[in-house]
């Protein structure tokens, strides 16, 4: 990665990864505005909100100066590749992240705006991801290619940007 600092960064990958936690570090690290996708989709309460209503509060976000933006949202996931400075894809083992989402209903922090429960569909939804998702992710890959795409397959990986960010 260049060592010029980018200002815009979209965070993917598994449920339980552990994007929200490291996006929540990369805000303080850079003093950046951290967004997460699940407190934005989500009306209180519970109940999915307005597709539309959704894209346009990502496109406010995505017009800011700088911002950290993490979640899978596949359906505006576009926006977010074609507006990155840098993508970073959270392709942990699925059983890594299987722990962490039984983990986190012992440990539930509020401000991200993350899971209460684990489904079967999220079970499925976490198992199936790459093979679901990787098509569509190497062709916007493609596509922006002025998007830098970094791939983390461990916490060591994310432990080693921040330090790297940090210095």
């Amino acid at each position: 990665m260049n060592k010029i600092c980018p200002k815009k960064f979209a965070l993917i990958g598994l449920p339980g990864s552990g994007k929200s936690t490291f996006a929540a570090t990369l805000g303080r690290i850079l003093d950046i505005p951290v967004h997460h996708l699940d407190r934005h989709m989500f009306e209180p309460g519970g109940k999915k909100r307005d597709k539309q209503e959704f894209i346009e509060i990502q496109k406010a976000m995505l017009d800011e100066e700088a911002w950290v933006v993490e979640g899978c949202s596949f359906s505006t996931f576009e926006m977010r590749f074609a507006k990155a400075d840098v993508l970073i894809y959270f392709q942990f083992s699925r059983l890594i992240c299987f722990f962490r989402l039984f983990k986190r209903l012992f440990n539930y922090k509020r401000d991200f705006g993350g899971l209460r429960i684990v489904t079967l569909e999220i079970l499925k939804y976490t198992w199936n991801f790459d093979r679901e998702k990787r098509t569509r992710i190497e062709e916007l890959k493609d596509k922006y290619p002025q998007t830098e795409f970094l791939i983390f397959r461990s916490q060591k990986d994310a432990d080693l940007f921040l330090e790297y960010i940090n210095n």
